[in-house]
């Protein structure tokens, strides 16, 4: 709980308790003083509520966060599982258009390396 909360709580209480005292006087000031006091008690109660609830978001969050990371991490494996079984497949099918890319591709950076300087 936020300290803010009780604080609040505590003024909102305080306030009236001298609401009452002015209004058993029959001292104005006190009740409108009770009055304002109740009011900001219950602001900053509201307020020390606003603060609890972020906080239980983010800590909700961030015990997710985890389950979130390994979930995606093994999305990862399974996609490049999938596709490396893929190209191997391709590559087993068509042996001979892959060899001929993988020299195509070889004598590209051979003559990029060897014009370079």
């Amino acid at each position: 709980m936020d300290s803010d909360r009780i604080i609040g709580a505590g003024k909102e209480l305080g306030g009236k308790v001298q609401q009452r005292f002015g209004e058993w006087t029959g001292d104005a000031g006190t009740q409108a003083q009770g009055l304002a006091d109740q009011a900001a008690g219950a602001a900053r109660n509201v307020y020390g509520q606003a603060k609890d609830g972020v906080r239980d978001a983010v800590r909700g969050l961030a015990d997710t966060a985890p389950d979130y990371a390994d979930q995606a991490l093994e999305t990862g494996r399974r996609t490049y599982r999938r596709a490396d079984r893929a190209v191997a497949r391709q590559i087993g099918d068509h042996h001979l258009a892959a060899l001929l890319v993988a020299g195509g591709i070889g004598y590209v950076f051979g003559w990029l390396l060897h014009n370079r300087r």
